[in-house]
Parts: C-alpha cells; sequence; structure tokens
C-alpha cells in the first residue's frame, strides 16, 4: 500500500490542509517554520511506531479550535501483508457504513448511539474486504479534554464504508512499514529494539537466523559475548558496511551486546562505529544517524518485508556536506528502485530536487500564522506542458523552489539586476526576501515557468528583451491586446524598434507595455541588455580583458560595478532603473507585511 493522501484539520499550524502524494518520492519545501515539519508530525500521529497519546496539550491545537483531526488515505489496497491475520483467531467488529466520509470522524461508541450495528467477521472475510477496498482510512481525533479517537475504516468498491470497532497495531504495519525520522535525530525513538518496530524486527531476523554453532558458543560462552554477537551479525555488518563506505569513512562498524537484558538477548544489541572515535551510534552527528538508518531500514525491507514501506525523513542533509548529501539522495532513490516503496522528504537542499518529476513536489508557506500547500497536479497543465516542466526539473535552478518570489531572465541579465539590487539596496535584499534570480535558458520557456511557478505559490517577476513582443508575450495579453499588437505590426511590415515607431503607435504599443508591466512582465523599451550598455566604457574593457560572449561580459561587468561607476558604464535611466525600482519596492512592502505578522 501507499500514503495518496493526507487530510489536516486544526493541527498545529494547520488549519485545513489536503495533501496529495505519489507513488515513489514525494518532496515537501518551504521555509522554516511554514509547516513542514507539522505535515510529518501529523503522519507520525497515525502510522508511527507508537500508540498515538490518549489526549494531547494545548500546543496541537491551531489557534482557538477546540478539536483537530488527522486523516491518511492508503492506496493500492491489496498489496499487504497477510500473515498477522491469516494467524488471527479472533473475530473483529465491523459496521457497515453509507458512503459518507464524514463518518471517518465518528468513534465507535458514538456509532452505536446513532443506531449503526457492528457485525463479527472471521479473519478470511477481512482479508475479502481490504483486498476489494478502494482506499483505506487511518483517522485521529482529539477533542480537548477528551481521549483520542483513533479508527480504522475501509472504502469498498462496493460503495459502502467499513469501520472497525477496534483493531491492533500489527493489523495497521502490515498494511505499510514506515521508517519515520524527524530532524531531530534520536536513536532511542528511531532504531526501538521490541517485537513490533521494523528495527526491533531486523535484529530479530539477523538473531534468530544464527548458525547452530552459534547457539552453542551462546550458552558456552554467556559472559564472553562479543565474538559471538561478532559472528551473528558479520553478514549484516558487512552488507551495512558497504553501502555507508561511500558516505562515512570508518574504521570500524559492529553490532556489540551492551546490555545485559538476561532473556531475548537480541533487544540488547547496539551500533558501534569507528569514524576516528569509536563509539556508540547514538554519540554519533545527525548525518551519520541519519544514513545508517535509511541504510538498515533499506535493508530490512528487501531482506525480510516484501511488501510496500514508506521511508519519511524530514531534512536528511542536516549536517551532511555536499558531497555526503548527493551520496544520501541517491540512496533514497535506490530504495526506490524496482519496489513499490515510496518516500516523503522535507529539506531545504538543492540535492534533494534534481531531476524529478514536478508532480512530485509541494510547497509550504506561511501566511497570518496558518501554513498553506502548493502543488501541480495532473490536471494542472497539458500534456505538452508537462514535457516542457519536465525539461525545466532537469536543469540547474532548483534553488527556485525554494524561493517566495522569482526572477525569470533570459541569460547575463541575472548578474547585472543582481548587483543592482546589491548596489540600490543591500548585498543581502534579495536572500532577506527569498528571492532567487533565475535563467531559463530562452524565451520561448518564460510562459511555463511562470504557470509553473505560480501554481507552486511564488510571486513571478519576468525581465525580457523587446523581441519577445514579436510572439512570446502574446502568451500574457488579453484577446483586445493580442489584436492591438498585431495592428501595428501590420502597420509597420513587422515589428520596428520602439524610437522607430511614429508617436501614434507609441502610444498604442506603450498601453501593451504599462498592462504587462502591471502584471509584473518588464519588457525593455531598447532592445536587450546589451543596447543600455555605454558602449566607448565595455569596449574598453571586452579588448584590456580579452572578454567574449554576452554571458561572460555581463558577468565581468557585475564584478566591478559600484554605485560610483555604474552610471558611466550603463545607460540605465530610463525604463531599465523603473523596473528595478517597481520590484524593489514590491519586495519591501512584502517584507513589511511578512515583519508585521511575526510581530503579531
Amino acid at each position: 500500500m501507499i500514503i495518496s493522501k493526507l487530510k489536516i484539520r486544526n493541527y498545529k499550524s494547520i488549519e485545513n490542509m489536503t495533501l496529495e502524494f505519489v507513488e515513489g518520492k514525494n518532496i515537501i519545501v518551504g521555509q522554516n517554520n511554514s509547516g513542514k515539519s507539522n505535515i510529518i508530525s501529523a503522519i507520525n500521529l497515525v502510522i508511527g511506531e507508537k500508540y498515538p497519546p490518549k489526549r494531547f496539550d494545548e500546543k496541537n491545537y491551531f489557534k482557538n479550535s477546540d478539536t483537530f483531526y488527522v486523516i491518511l488515505e492508503l492506496s493500492n489496497c491489496n498489496d499487504f501483508d497477510k500473515t498477522f491475520l491469516e494467524n488471527y483467531n479472533k473475530k473483529t467488529g465491523i459496521y457497515l457504513l453509507p458512503y459518507d466520509l464524514n463518518y471517518l470522524l465518528n468513534s465507535p461508541d458514538e456509532l452505536d448511539e446513532l443506531q449503526f450495528s457492528s457485525s463479527w467477521k472471521s479473519s478470511s472475510q477481512v482479508i475479502e474486504l481490504i483486498e476489494s477496498s478502494k482506499h483505506i482510512y487511518i483517522s485521529l481525533i482529539s477533542r480537548k479534554n477528551e481521549d483520542t479517537i483513533y479508527t480504522l475504516t475501509l472504502e469498498n468498491n462496493d460503495g459502502n464504508l467499513y469501520k472497525f470497532k477496534f483493531f491492533a497495531s500489527e493489523l495497521l504495519s502490515s498494511f505499510i512499514t514506515s521508517a519515520i525520522i524527524p530532524s531531530e535525530r534520536n536513536l532511542k525513538n528511531e532504531l526501538v529494539v521490541n517485537n513490533y518496530s521494523w528495527y526491533g524486527k531486523l535484529i530479530k531476523s539477523v538473531w534468530e537466523g544464527m548458525e547452530n554453532e552459534d547457539k552453542i558458543l551462546l550458552s558456552q560462552h554467556n559472559q564472553n559475548l562479543t565474538e559471538v554477537t561478532n559472528s551473528i551479525f558479520e553478514n549484516l555488518t558487512n552488507e551495512l558496511g558497504k553501502s555507508v563506505k561511500d558516505a562515512i569513512p570508518y574504521n570500524k562498524l559492529e553490532f556489540k551486546l551492551i546490555q545485559d537484558t538476561k532473556t531475548d538477548y537480541y533487544k540488547g544489541i547496539k551500533i558501534l562505529l569507528d569514524d576516528g572515535y569509536y563509539s556508540l551510534l547514538d554519540d554519533k552527528g545527525s548525518g551519520i544517524k541519519s544514513l545508517m538508518i535509511i541504510e538498515l531500514f533499506k535493508l530490512y525491507c528487501k531482506k525480510y518485508h516484501k511488501y510496500s514501506s514508506c521511508l519519511i525523513v524530514e531534512e536528511p542533509e542536516v549536517f551532511l556536506h555536499p558531497q555526503a548529501r548527493s551520496v544520501l539522495s541517491k540512496k533514497i532513490d535506490q530504495f526506490l528502485t524496482g519496489s513499490n516503496n515510496q518516500t516523503i522528504i522535507t529539506t531545504h537542499s538543492e540535492q534533494f530536487i534534481s531531476n524529478f518529476d514536478i508532480k512530485q513536489l509541494t510547497f509550504i508557506s506561511k501566511k497570518d500564522g496558518k501554513s498553506e500547500k502548493h502543488k501541480i497536479l495532473e490536471t494542472d497543465f497539458t500534456e505538452r506542458e508537462f514535457q516542457k516542466i519536465n525539461i525545466i526539473t532537469k536543469t540547474e535552478n532548483s534553488e527556485m523552489y525554494f524561493a517566495d518570489t522569482v526572477i525569470l531572465v533570459e541569460g547575463g541579465e541575472k548578474y547585472i539586476i543582481k548587483k543592482m539590487f546589491e548596489i540600490y539596496k543591500d548585498e543581502l535584499f534579495l536572500d532577506y526576501n527569498n528571492v532567487s534570480l533565475i535563467k531559463v535558458g530562452g524565451k520561448s520557456f518564460f510562459n511555463i515557468y511562470k504557470k509553473m511557478l505560480e501554481k507552486l505559490g511564488k510571486k513571478v517577476f519576468i525581465f525580457a528583451d523587446y523581441d519577445n513582443l514579436k510572439n512570446e508575450v502574446n502568451d500574457f495579453l488579453p484577446d483586445n491586446l493580442k489584436n492591438l499588437l498585431n495592428q501595428i505590426k501590420g502597420r509597420n511590415s513587422g515589428l520596428k524598434k520602439f524610437d522607430d515607431f511614429n508617436d501614434t503607435d507609441k502610444v498604442e504599443i506603450d498601453k501593451i507595455f504599462n498592462y504587462l508591466k502591471q502584471n509584473n512582465i518588464f519588457i525593455l523599451h531598447n532592445g536587450e541588455l546589451e543596447d543600455y550598455y555605454n558602449h566607448s566604457k565595455i569596449d574598453i574593457l571586452k579588448q584590456e580583458n580579452n572578454l567574449s560572449g554576452k554571458e561572460i561580459i555581463a558577468h565581468y561587468i557585475s564584478t566591478i560595478l559600484n554605485s560610483e561607476n555604474i552610471n558611466d558604464m550603463l545607460n540605465i535611466n530610463n525604463d531599465f532603473m523603473e523596473y528595478i525600482n517597481l520590484m524593489i519596492n514590491d519586495l519591501d512592502n512584502k517584507l513589511d507585511e511578512t515583519t508585521e505578522n511575526n510581530l503579531e
């Protein structure tokens, strides 16, 4: 089974949010404190290895609400481990309900009060119900000062709902095995050795698979277990060691019996690592812990769990250097290869969102203290548009997915515009405002970049050359202005330079410029960036420094521009500077609004 949808209402910073997940990789991005951790926390409440608390603290409720709920939807229902139910000798009470998802919020006691009756199903009947289900819902409802309601409901293909009177945690783990790794790595919570956790099952399976010679040694040498333990875990140690060696340089890795548990010896097994300092994995940094937990979970799923598994990692990049991040990103992708597995990660790192499908991405923002979701769905674009978007996702522009505002340019303007923001505002002005300057690689991509980024909840500015008026600008104009532009071009046998139009046509074409400007699309009247150079100065620089190529020249100019020489090198006291000021004013206002909201 896979997680297909998550519905959250009034939980922490989330007032009302529905998140859609796809098979395979899912990526959640957003600024700090936008609500990403609350999404992972909500998932953990319903399918984590700990049973939900009986009651919740005040801080878990959104603002003044007195009730929150989390509903997790699972799909691909025929893919589950039937072992628990096949060995379950008791009957299960199940309510038959008409199709109304509001019943997901009712407890069995409330259904009894509504005079719904339950019937008792054998395990084989329960298996049949599950296999014929369209979706499975795990619901958690918390009301202040009341006990938590935690229920399991099937949406069957016959159009009815089937709600369980109660269900064991083993049944839930037979649907989906998950490893949920929060940003604060706590091995006591994540590598728990018991009969129900995936890690406990991994250690127990290896332990119980020991050779007869090891059993004899174990009974003979009960006081000196290190050598025997190493023998038992030799294969797992070697396999784990190979998979992490490329990310963690270490001298020694071993599983060791640390605690004397008297019975169930395997529960005392701990991991020790010598990466220059020989100590328990518990004592290592978050980056190493992340890598080890992920590799252990991958090994467990590969060797002992043949059904769907979900790896959920919050900020996998924490305390890892860039090369190790790239390795870890590939390892997470390997978890998905040739399987029905699923991953959900939250990240601030570009290494985890390169070469991906845009439908895998969710952007979380926060406004007025409330988390909001932005996601592109299958129905949002045509097939041809998705083909263009797939080209975009393979570029090195992944920083734009983390931004709130994106300025799109064709090429070398990126360097000059960035420098102008630094000169006229502040070196960190764009960073303070979470702005990315992005080269689209060709004017035909402006429209699809804009549509995609706005669908992801971002504000978009376009800074483009005059020749966009030939064709590309039509994507942004209403019909009356398209017709006006065509009439102007018709009267002039095509598109002239702006200064070559007569006064009447200039007035007409300015209507188009003004409309575009109001929609944050800034078209350069003079032509392109090079038409704003003071050529007598720039030509000397080109000769003195042996410069060629538009972007190389623009980049070099940006490195020597300052407040004293900018007007000598560039002719920008015109629409160029007007556009820069419009963006500065817009971002200043946005920053003021954000500050006010934070103070509130």
